[in-house]
C-alpha cells in the first residue's frame, strides 16, 4: 500500500477523510502487528505466546468451545464485539448457530450506553430509530430532483464534526452550518459547534432530561405544538404537557445552568423554523437517566410534526432489505434460553440485538442461573474503554475456562485473560459489506493481509464451519455475502463495481403503509401511533413519560460533603483516536502523546495545577493520573478526562499491562450504575476531586 486518498466522486463522503484514514498504511505495516495466531504460553497475564498455525488455532478453539458446550450448555459461551466495523453483520451467526442467545456490544458495556438506549426508547415509542435527513439518501424515488435541508439543527450531546457514529458524516452537518442553517447546541463542552451556533445551551452534564422538559414546557406554554399531526398520530400529548408543567425555564434553568431566556428562544425557534432535525448522540445516552432524556427529545419532535418530513426525522429500515446487523436470534430454533438481563431488564428485547453486559457481570459473579465459561472477543478491548470497575472486569474474566480475542494489535485485555489471539485483517486487506442506514456499501480489497492474518468473516466462517456447518455452507467468504446481499438485487461483485449503493427515501410512510409489515398506516406500535406515553415502557416498569431524576444530587449524598466537589465527565471524542485504538500509531501518538484531563482555570488555580502538571483524579471508587490541560471549554466545578487509554510502550505482562492501570478513567465508576431498564451509565456525570503530583 502507497497511498490512500479520499474519493471526490463518492456523493457519500466528498472525498473527506479523516486523519486516521490518513494514517492506516503506518498501522498496517506497524511492528507491533499482530501477523500470526498466538497460543498462550505459560500463565495469563505473563505475555508469553506460542504461534500457531490457523487452521491449528481454529482446530483448538472449536475443540475447546464444543467440550464446554457439551459440558455446560452453549449459553455459557459469550460473544463480544466492540464498536463499530463490519463485524456486527458476521458475529451473530456464530453466536446463534452455537446456540447461545449471548451476544454482546461492549462499547461500551455498562448501561448499553452508546446507540442503544436511543435504539430502545424510539423503538417503543416510534416503533424504530429516527434519523436526521441530511442529504444522504436518494431522492429522485420520492420525485424531488434535489434535497430539501432542515431549516433548523438541534444538536444535542454530539460533536459529529470530530465523530462521525452511527453513518453520520459530519461534512453534511459543517456545510448546512456553513450554509447559514441555524443550529441549537446542547453540550457543556465548547466546541467548533457551539461557537457557530444561534443558541449554545451550556448544560450542566446529567441534566439533560431537565433541559428538554424546559423546552417542551415552552412549546406547550406558547402553544407551539403541531396540532394537526398531534390529532392524527401522537398519543400522550396531554401527558407530556402534565410532565412539563413542573419545569419552567426558570425552573430548568435552575437545575441546568443554562439562561431561562435561552431555553425559550432555543424552543420557539425548534419549532417555529421547521423543517428541524434532530443530530443526538452518546452524551445523551452516557447519564443513568438517559431514557428520560430520550422520550423528551422524541417528544419534541413528534409534537412540532418533524417526522417523516423532508428535511425532519424520518424511519429508515436496512438498505435494500440487507440486515444491518445481521442474523436475528429468533430465526435459529436452537437458542433455547434469553438473553442475559432479558428478565431483570425486559426493554433491552425492544430494538436492541444485545444482551445486558452489567447483568453478565453480576453472573460471572455469581454463576446464577448459570455460570460463564468462556468468551469470544472480537474488536473489543474490554478493559481500556468497555467497562467501569475495571479492576472486577478484569477479575471476572481471567476466572474464565477459555477466551479468544481477535485483533489487529496485541491489547491490555488478550494478555490478562486471552488464550489465544486471532490477527485480523485491516479494512484495505479484506472484501466485506459496508451496511448502514444511508449506504450499502463494499470493502474492497487492496492488497493481501500480512501473514496468517483474514478478515472477521473469514474468521467466522472457518469457526462456523467447525461448531455448526449446517448454518455455515458456503465454501468462500463471498458466497455468505452474496447470500445477504439477495434482498438488494446486487451481488457482491456488482456491488464492488458500484462501490456503493444509496437507499431511497420515501417521506410520509406512516400514511401509506410503509412502516409497518402489515401495510396498515401508522406507526410500528401497539396503538400504530407515535405513543410518547409509552405502553411498552409502562409494561416494562418504567416512566411511560418524559421525566428527569438528580442522579449528581444522589452520587454526592453517597460522599462526605465536600470531600468531592468536582463533576467528571467523559468520552468527549479525539479527532485522531477511535476509543482505545491508535495509541501506537506514532504520527497520530504525536497530536496528543498523553491523556489529558481539562481542567478550568478557577479550579486549576485553587491547587496551583498548571498546563502539564501531573494530576490525580480521584472519586470515592477509584482515581487515575492525567496530565493538566487549563482550558475553559468547560464551565468551572466541571473537569473533562480523556478515556481508552493505554501505552503499548510500556511492558504488557502483567502488573503493568501495557500501563492501562495508570490513567483509565473508568477506574473512578463503580459497576452497578446502570440506568432503570438496564440502559446508560454516568459515564458523563460523576463526582470526583483533583490533586496535583509531584512538585
Amino acid at each position: 500500500m502507497i497511498k490512500v486518498e479520499g474519493d471526490a466522486e463518492n456523493r457519500y463522503s466528498r472525498g473527506w477523510t479523516c486523519v486516521r484514514c490518513s494514517s492506516v498504511i503506518e498501522a498496517m505495516y506497524h511492528p507491533q502487528r499482530l501477523t500470526h495466531p498466538l497460543l498462550r504460553d505459560g500463565e495469563r497475564g505473563q505475555n508469553r505466546w506460542k504461534r500457531i498455525r490457523f487452521d491449528e488455532a481454529i482446530q483448538l478453539i472449536s475443540e475447546k468451545l464444543l467440550r464446554i458446550k457439551q459440558a455446560r450448555g452453549p449459553e455459557s459461551v459469550i460473544f463480544c464485539k466492540g464498536t463499530a466495523r463490519d463485524v456486527g453483520g458476521w458475529l451473530p451467526r456464530l453466536c446463534y448457530a452455537f446456540g447461545s442467545p449471548n451476544y454482546f456490544g461492549l462499547g461500551p458495556g455498562n448501561g448499553n450506553a452508546c446507540y442503544r438506549p436511543r435504539v430502545a426508547a424510539s423503538t417503543a415509542l416510534l416503533g424504530g430509530l429516527p434519523v436526521p435527513d441530511l442529504g444522504q439518501f436518494d431522492y429522485s424515488s420520492a420525485g424531488i430532483s434535489g434535497h430539501h435541508p432542515p431549516q433548523c439543527l438541534l444538536i444535542w450531546g454530539a460533536n459529529p464534526i470530530n465523530s462521525n457514529p452511527d453513518g453520520l458524516f459530519g461534512g453534511w452537518v459543517r456545510q448546512l452550518i456553513l450554509d447559514g442553517i441555524p443550529a441549537i447546541v446542547v453540550d457543556p463542552q465548547e466546541t467548533w459547534l457551539a461557537t457557530k451556533a444561534k443558541h449554545w445551551l451550556r448544560v450542566k452534564p446529567g441534566t439533560d432530561g431537565a433541559l428538554a422538559l424546559g423546552m417542551l414546557n415552552v412549546l406547550f406554554a406558547e402553544d407551539l405544538t403541531n396540532r394537526d399531526f398531534c390529532a392524527k398520530w401522537v398519543l400522550g400529548a396531554e401527558e407530556v404537557r402534565t410532565a412539563a408543567m413542573g419545569f419552567s425555564p426558570e425552573k430548568a434553568a435552575g437545575i441546568t445552568g443554562v439562561p431561562p431566556q435561552d431555553i425559550r428562544l432555543a424552543a420557539r425557534l425548534f419549532a417555529q423554523r421547521g423543517p428541524a432535525a434532530v443530530i443526538w448522540g452518546v452524551g445523551v445516552d452516557m447519564n443513568a437517566g438517559c431514557l428520560g432524556t430520550i422520550q423528551g427529545l422524541i417528544s419534541l419532535m413528534a409534537l412540532t410534526g418533524n417526522i417523516e418530513i423532508p428535511g425532519g426525522m424520518i424511519l429508515q429500515g436496512d438498505p435494500f432489505g440487507v440486515r444491518r446487523r445481521g442474523d436475528d436470534a429468533a430465526d435459529f430454533p436452537n437458542v433455547k434460553l434469553k438473553r442475559i438481563g432479558a428478565d431483570q431488564y425486559p426493554l433491552i428485547e425492544v430494538g436492541n440485538p444485545y444482551a445486558q453486559p452489567d447483568a453478565l457481570l453480576d453472573q460471572m459473579e455469581s454463576g446464577q442461573p448459570y455460570p460463564i465459561k468462556a468468551a469470544w472477543l472480537q474488536g473489543t478491548s474490554v478493559i481500556p474503554s468497555s467497562f467501569a470497575d475495571p479492576e472486577r472486569v478484569l477479575r471476572l474474566f481471567k476466572q474464565l475456562d477459555f477466551t479468544v480475542v481477535v485483533d489487529v494489535f496485541l491489547n491490555p485485555a488478550a494478555v490478562a485473560f486471552a488464550d489465544v489471539v486471532l490477527p485480523a485483517a485491516m479494512f484495505p486487506e479484506k472484501d466485506s459489506l459496508y451496511v448502514h442506514l444511508a449506504q450499502l456499501g463494499a470493502i474492497n480489497k487492496a492488497v493481501e493481509p500480512p501473514g496468517e492474518c483474514h478478515s472477521d468473516a473469514e474468521i467466522i466462517l472457518a469457526l462456523g464451519k467447525r461448531l455448526a456447518p449446517d448454518y455455515f455452507p458456503w465454501a468462500h467468504v463471498k458466497g455468505w455475502m452474496n447470500e445477504r446481499l439477495q434482498p438488494s438485487g446486487k451481488s457482491f461483485d456488482e456491488l464492488r463495481e458500484l462501490g456503493s449503493l444509496t437507499p431511497p427515501v420515501q417521506y410520509g410512510k406512516h400514511e401509506s403503509g410503509g412502516l409497518r409489515a402489515d401495510g396498515r398506516k401508522g406507526f410500528v406500535t401497539p396503538s400504530g401511533k407515535i405513543e410518547l406515553k409509552s405502553s411498552v415502557l409502562d409494561r416494562s416498569g418504567l416512566n411511560p413519560v418524559p421525566h428527569y431524576h438528580d442522579y449528581l444530587s444522589q452520587y454526592q449524598k453517597e460522599s462526605k460533603p465536600g470531600d468531592y466537589p468536582l463533576i467528571l465527565t467523559t468520552g468527549a471524542r479525539r479527532p485522531y483516536y477511535f476509543c482505545a485504538e491508535h495509541r501506537q500509531i506514532e504520527s497520530l501518538r504525536k497530536l496528543q502523546p498523553q491523556p489529558l484531563v481539562a481542567i478550568h482555570p478557577e479550579d486549576a488555580a485553587l491547587q496551583n495545577i498548571h498546563d502539564g502538571d501531573a494530576v490525580k483524579i480521584a472519586s470515592p471508587h477509584g482515581s487515575c493520573v492525567m496530565q493538566a490541560l487549563i482550558s475553559r471549554r468547560f464551565n468551572p466545578g466541571i473537569v473533562h478526562c480523556d478515556y481508552g487509554w493505554w501505552f503499548p510502550e510500556e511492558a504488557g505482562s502483567e502488573p503493568s499491562l501495557f500501563g492501562v492501570r495508570k490513567s483509565n478513567v473508568n477506574a473512578l465508576l463503580p459497576s452497578g450504575l446502570q440506568g432503570p431498564g438496564g440502559f446508560g451509565y454516568p459515564f458523563r456525570s460523576f463526582i470526583c476531586k483533583l490533586e496535583k503530583l509531584g512538585s
